[in-house]
């Protein structure tokens, strides 16, 4: 086996809107002290571990947040599950690291190096930062990942030399003990390496003993499996509460990479996105995304979720986003047939893509198909439908375009229907009788017809009382 490390040095810093924030300074604050600062921050002098009040002087408006695992919690499961699309072997390792074993992996992403520029460009398109460290043995790879080392070790046999020159302190180990081997004089792995097994059991116990085992293969290092949710749920916070798009923007953008992630690691796609920006004082501004058929295209659910925002009209400032994802479905089959059309997949896309646009910039609802059901009374025959899921009639008798709200009167002479001018029944009768049970009975003959000025009709004659002509609907 292979694993390779993600350590998130900065996760407490990306877990507000994962990246960064570059547009002022903004500080992650714990016990009165600077834990990690942004760039904006670092410019202005602020180191970590300085006074919030030191800091407060150094710096105008500068924006502080407090330290809160639980944020950097959420964030580290959303990425390993985002992960997931690498390799069938995710493991969360609290409080800011991922293992991910990608030894069966490298075959499909073409060998560890396209593998690894891979995993690059998908975190910076994240906006997160992350040194992977790469060794036989999950251990040592989370020690190189944590000191920085991305240099790989693909070969168990170099354990030892290469883990021997890392500090101990890479260890993370608890202070007790770290003031136990400063005493002792160990300053690196290699140190701890070279004295008797007894002797570190006992002076610094059997937990110590069986990392180092764990980290050069001696001792067996199982890993737990991350198991996504079954809904696919995420929140980021903000780093300030904005009613500015363009501020907004990273957010939406990290929630959209992860879903896709999650996506891809499934072979699934989406039709429904409900995302909701959390206020402070008033309820969470809903947005919803909707595609026709299943699909994880970041670029195009991105162009949607633009639209949707660009008639949206925040009052008040949001300090979070979350994405709620609506079922999850397999991807149909989009490759085109060896002898099919171009044209017209190419029309069928455009036209698919037309629904959409409409469907997400006029509002949910507005937007609707027509799908027939099974009733033969043709003003009962057709229900509303969501876009792509309409049914036709399956080929049986020849049904108008359009139908009237209500039938209207044709005129009749010597028995013959008219409008404008005398009708011509090209097919007919068909018979429908039904309705009796609920009072809305009715028994009609239906004729196809063509008028003099080329129209062609939908018309009955009612089987009951007078016999008249009725016009009920027209051919396109």
């Amino acid at each position: 086996m292979l694993w390779l490390c993600l350590h998130f040095r900065h996760l407490p810093m990306e877990a507000l809107s994962g990246a960064e924030p570059a547009d002022y300074p903004i500080v992650i604050t714990e016990a009165g002290r600077i834990m990690r600062r942004n760039r904006l921050a670092r410019q202005d002098g602020i180191h970590d571990g300085m006074s919030v009040a030191a800091a407060r002087a150094m710096t105008i408006g500068l924006r502080e947040w407090a330290h809160c695992p639980d944020r950097e919690r959420r964030m580290l499961e959303q990425l390993a599950t985002w992960a997931g699309q690498f390799t069938s072997r995710v493991s969360v390792l609290a409080p800011r690291s991922l293992l991910l074993e990608i030894g069966a992996s490298l075959h499909y992403f073409g060998g560890l190096e396209p593998l690894r520029q891979r995993l690059h460009d998908a975190l910076t398109t994240l906006g997160h930062q992350a040194a992977p460290g790469i060794a036989p043995t999950p251990t040592a790879a989370w020690l190189l990942a944590r000191h920085g080392d991305t240099t790989p070790i693909t070969d168990a046999s170099a354990l030892a030399d290469r883990l021997a020159s890392l500090p101990v302190t890479r260890l993370d180990l608890p202070a007790r003990i770290q003031k136990a081997l400063k005493g002792l004089g160990c300053q690196t792995i290699g140190d701890l390496r070279a004295m008797p097994r007894d002797g570190l059991r006992r002076r610094l116990g059997q937990a110590l003993l069986e990392t180092l085992q764990r980290a050069h293969g001696e001792r067996a290092d199982p890993r737990m499996d991350w198991k996504p949710p079954a809904q696919f749920r995420a929140r980021i916070e903000l780093p300030a509460e904005t009613t500015d798009r363009q501020q907004l923007q990273p957010g939406f953008s990290h929630l959209v990479d992860a879903l896709c992630g999650h996506l891809q690691r499934l072979d699934a796609g989406i039709t429904r996105l409900h995302f909701r920006l959390h206020h402070n004082d008033r309820p969470a501004t809903p947005l919803r995304v909707g595609i026709m058929t299943p699909s994880r295209d970041r670029e195009r659910l991105m162009a949607l979720l633009e639209q949707q925002l660009a008639q949206c009209q925040l009052t008040t400032g949001a300090q979070a986003i979350s994405l709620k994802a609506g079922r999850l479905q397999p991807l149909t089959g989009q490759s085109q047939d060896l002898l099919g059309d171009a044209t017209e997949n190419n029309t069928a896309a455009a036209w698919q893509r037309l629904v959409e646009d409409l469907d997400n910039r006029l509002g949910q609802g507005r937007v609707r198909a027509l799908s027939v059901r099974e009733e033969h009374r043709p003003e009962h025959a057709w229900q509303y439908a969501e876009p792509g899921q309409g049914r036709g009639n399956g080929g049986q008798t020849p049904r108008p375009t359009w139908l009237l709200p209500q039938p209207a009167v044709l005129e009749s002479h010597d028995g013959r229907p008219h409008y404008h001018g005398r009708l011509i029944l090209e097919h007919g009768p068909e018979r429908i009788e039904s309705g009796w049970w609920d009072g809305q009975d009715v028994s009609r003959d239906y004729y196809l017809a063509a008028s003099p000025t080329g129209e062609r009709l939908w018309i009955f004659r009612e089987r009951r009382g007078a016999r008249g002509w009725y016009l009920h609907g027209l051919f396109a």
